[in-house]
Formats: structure tokens, C-alpha cells, sequence
């Protein structure tokens, strides 16, 4: 009898280690696969427009280019070149103002 008891006592070890392996390996989260996202909109714009210096509701995306010319883009059309809404381009100092 003593050797039943201890052959019952090993088999219910080996369920509980195995029950608990199992739930250890089942509650261990496991990594999200990487989403890849596809625009549904691409515009260019020119390199000779200079670097992206900001946006915001109101004025839209502002370039300014290597001369200090801002250009603001407001209605950007997908797959194409968006029109200048405003240009703003830098001038020789003016003698009669200071230089300003």
C-alpha cells in the first residue's frame, strides 16, 4: 500500500509541474509583429524648396530654401507637386530703413 501511495504522490507531482509550466508559458505575453502602413496619399515636393521648417492648421507646411525663401503649402494634392499658397522671399538690405 505504501508503494501506491507514493506512486500516486509522484504521478499527481508530474500533473501539478506540468499544469503549472503550462500556465507559466500560456500567461507570458508574447511580441507584436510589426504592422506595416501604407500611405494612401503621397505628395512631393521639390529639394530646391529647402528643408521643412513646420506646419500648423492655419498656415500649413512651411520649406524654406538655402536663399531664406519660405514657401507655404496649404491644399496638397495626392501624387503631385502642391502649389505655393504664399511665398516669401528674402531682399538686399534697403540703406533707407537701416538695413532691416
Amino acid at each position: 500500500m505504501t508503494n501506491t501511495i507514493r506512486t500516486i504522490m509522484v504521478v499527481a507531482l508530474v500533473i501539478l509541474g506540468a499544469l503549472v509550466s503550462l500556465k507559466i508559458r500560456a500567461a507570458t505575453p508574447k511580441k507584436p509583429a510589426p504592422q506595416v502602413w501604407t500611405p494612401g496619399c503621397v505628395a512631393s515636393v521639390p529639394k530646391s524648396w529647402g528643408a521643412y521648417k513646420g506646419g500648423s492648421a492655419q498656415s500649413g507646411l512651411a520649406f524654406e530654401d538655402s536663399a531664406g525663401t519660405l514657401r507655404f503649402l496649404t491644399n496638397i494634392p495626392c501624387d503631385g507637386t502642391p502649389a505655393v499658397a504664399l511665398e516669401i522671399r528674402r531682399t538686399a538690405p534697403n540703406s533707407s530703413n537701416g538695413g532691416n
